[in-house]
């Protein structure tokens, strides 16, 4: 009986108790959720706003980061932004900004911007865009770094202040993105011999050391060196970026326990700086018995070229592979002709004379070394498919074979529609 009235006393007593605790509860914050949120924000604004050069922003487009990242500047003043980026160096553009509150505090560029949006944009092409982000959750708030994440990749991403202007930043991180052509790098950290792989095209790092420890991270080119995308530890040491020195291909840095870092770069056999290829050039094919004089000119974009002389109406492009230095000459369309597309098709002649408009087929064009007259020779860009000559074929509106191309000389190499048995290209 006794212990039934001290649990119905209990009962009774409870709600007084859990009101109690409910009051302290409420006493731990003395504004609302929503007045916390827009005081958050305002100091993020605050801070954003602060900063006399504005802020370099490190930014991952890709979920996957299959391109690494891509260095922006952002100078904010209290409704606009302004915005530079590597990918058009020396160009800015403004547009509008909002803090608001959208599963979290979100720094949001809605206002279009071409800069910003670039990578968020779809197009025919590309009717998912490139998995980019213009809307940006705020993690943190530091006096001199800000971190954000892509509210659709989900990517960790970071403004840090300048101490430069934002147009002179995406200058020189152009300039390092330009000049970091290592395929890779060897040294040690904190006595432990590392070897690095560096895969400049996609913009990511694998360090190698002993016991078959291995750790890949992307990166982002600054205008110091490479930031990696989250901090790396090997052999128990960790390190978030290293100085990249492009005269003596060196790469240095410090842990975060303040161990110094030095690794030596180096460049791929055979590499050719993009601007080399630029000028005069005699083409030689059909086992050498043929040449023709052309020339090499570097497309506004500064990743390829262009190839004019082999006819008089054909100019074919061939890509810059930055990471090995090679250009890459593959099948594309070079005109029309009665309703028909007019391709330059890889063509394998040795192999049974087969020929694909694939154009993930053709061939590298690759330095043999010689300074005095640089010579490219080529070899298949496919070991599937073994190109050794190129073909002038027609495809029709559906995309099915048209044949061999049959038109105007001015479309024609001598008066061929053939290129066989390619040989190399040597420097005038």
């Amino acid at each position: 009986m006794k212990i039934k009235y001290s649990f119905l006393l209990l009962l009774a007593t409870m709600p007084l108790f859990l009101t109690s605790c409910l009051h302290d509860q409420e006493d731990v914050f003395d504004e609302s959720a929503s007045t916390r949120m827009q005081t958050y924000l305002s100091n993020a604004k605050s801070t954003l706003t602060s900063a006399e050069h504005g802020w370099a922003f490190d930014y991952y487009p890709d979920r996957k980061l299959s391109r690494g990242g891509v260095a922006y500047g952002v100078q904010f003043s209290d409704t606009a932004a302004t915005v530079t980026c590597v990918l058009a160096p020396g160009e800015k553009e403004t547009s509008y900004y909002r803090m608001t509150t959208d599963d979290g505090p979100v720094l949001s560029f809605d206002s279009y911007n071409t800069l910003m949006h670039y990578f968020a944009t779809p197009s025919s092409s590309q009717y998912q865009a490139y998995d980019g982000d213009f809307e940006f959750v705020i993690d943190s708030i530091g006096a001199d770094r800000i971190k954000v994440h892509g509210k659709r990749s989900l990517n960790t991403m970071y403004l840090r202040k300048l101490d430069k202007s934002i147009e002179q930043y995406t200058t020189d991180a152009k300039a390092m993105m330009d000049n970091f052509i290592l395929s890779g790098a060897t040294g040690t950290i904190g006595g432990t011999e590392v070897t690095a792989s560096i895969d400049v095209d996609s913009q990511w790092f694998t360090f190698d050391w002993s016991d078959s420890s291995s750790v890949s991270t992307a990166y982002i080119p600054t205008d110091k060196g490479v930031r990696f995308y989250e901090p790396v530890t090997i052999a128990g040491k960790t390190i978030t970026e290293l100085a990249y020195d492009a005269k003596t291909l060196t790469l240095t840095g410090t842990t975060t326990d303040g161990t110094a870092v030095q690794l030596q770069g180096k460049l791929p056999d055979g590499y050719m700086p993009f601007a080399d290829y630029a000028g005069q050039w005699t083409f030689k094919y059909d086992l050498g018995q043929k040449s023709v004089d052309v020339t090499l000119t570097p497309s506004e974009d500064g990743q390829s070229y262009i190839l004019s002389g082999l006819a008089k109406n054909i100019n074919l492009t061939l890509n810059y592979e930055k990471s090995t230095g090679r250009l890459v000459l593959a099948s594309q369309q070079v005109g029309t002709y009665n309703g028909n597309q007019i391709w330059l098709c890889a063509w394998n002649v040795a192999g049974g004379g087969n020929l694909t408009w694939d154009s993930k087929a053709g061939v590298y064009l690759t330095w043999d070394g010689n300074t005095e007259q640089p010579t490219l020779t080529f070899s298949p860009l496919s070991e599937s498919f073994q190109t050794d000559s190129f073909i002038l074929w027609t495809l029709k509106s559906d995309g099915s074979s048209g044949g061999l191309f049959i038109g105007p000389t001015d479309y024609l190499f001598g008066g061929s529609n053939r290129l066989r048995y390619l040989v190399n290209m040597v420097k005038k």
